[in-house]
């Protein structure tokens, strides 16, 4: 029995993020983020809480919003952090979604990691649709 959490935290470290990297993105753990000043231009990794240490799955949230409309919301609503979270549904003000609805499909996508999956792949799968679908959304809205 393989520890699936410990390739999904690796997979992150040595596959993913040297490739967010070098598309633009900067990086804290499992967040990323399209350096801009006027914009949060956000990228977030979100595993399922029905994880196990046999399987895995996780997928990709978005979200961009001006850090003037920002800094305004969060002088009326202190419980805001700083900057926005990518998982966080925050209203019409800050646009957010999952890759999965940008992709041709249009369907709910999960990348599954478990003892069979070879995690390079599914990394570069995910690098793929971000590159191909997640940027530009992003950069869109900048």
């Amino acid at each position: 029995m393989g520890d699936v959490q410990a390739s999904y935290r690796a997979m992150l470290r040595d596959d993913v993020a040297p490739a967010l990297r070098a598309l633009g993105l900067k990086e804290s753990g499992s967040r990323y983020c399209l350096p801009d000043m006027e914009s949060w231009a956000l990228l977030g990794f979100q595993s399922s809480r029905f994880n196990t240490s046999e399987s895995l799955t996780f997928t990709v949230n978005l979200c961009a919003v001006s850090r003037l409309v920002w800094e305004s919301r969060r002088r009326e609503q202190s419980h805001l952090t700083e900057k926005p979270s990518p998982g966080t549904f925050y209203g019409r003000l800050v646009w957010s979604c999952r890759l999965r609805h940008l992709l041709p499909e249009n369907r709910d996508v999960w990348w599954d990691l478990d003892e069979d999956a070879v995690a390079k792949d599914v990394a570069s799968e995910v690098v793929a649709a971000i590159s191909a679908y997640g940027l530009p959304a992003l950069r869109e809205r900048l």
